[in-house]
């Protein structure tokens, strides 16, 4: 099952050893259809984004595809803390993936770090 990520499971970051330990294997690194936001989630350990979905203000944002096995889903949905989920993301080639997303209401008060065009690249700002 394809799922992608935008944040923390990242290749290389801290919680991506989530995805390895359950088979998953990286299929491509590519970009969201231009219409999402990426957020910086206050007080988040490790730090994390919060994708959300933004037809007029979006943009371009980097990600993942890694292929889950089935059996691993669950265990893997089941390390998934609030406001994060999974939901339906929207590739810049069309296609529509399983991926993550966050809760609007998680966001007040979440800078917008949109314009790295990506969370890698919001990290590196930082130092």
């Amino acid at each position: 099952m394809p799922i992608a990520v935008v944040g923390a499971h990242l290749s290389g970051l801290p919680l991506n050893g989530q995805l390895l330990e359950r088979g998953a294997t990286l299929i491509e690194a590519t970009v969201t259809a231009p219409r999402y936001r990426l957020h910086a989630l206050p007080g988040t350990v490790p730090p994390k984004p919060g994708l959300v979905r933004d037809a007029d203000r979006g943009q371009a944002i980097a990600l993942e595809v890694w292929a889950m096995p089935q059996r691993a889903v669950g265990s893997f949905l089941a390390l998934i803390p609030p406001p994060l989920g999974l939901g339906s993301v929207e590739l810049a080639d069309g296609r529509w993936v399983h991926g993550f997303l966050c809760e609007a209401h998680a966001l007040a008060g979440a800078p917008d770090v949109s314009g790295f065009g990506g969370w890698r690249a919001y990290l590196a700002s930082l130092g």
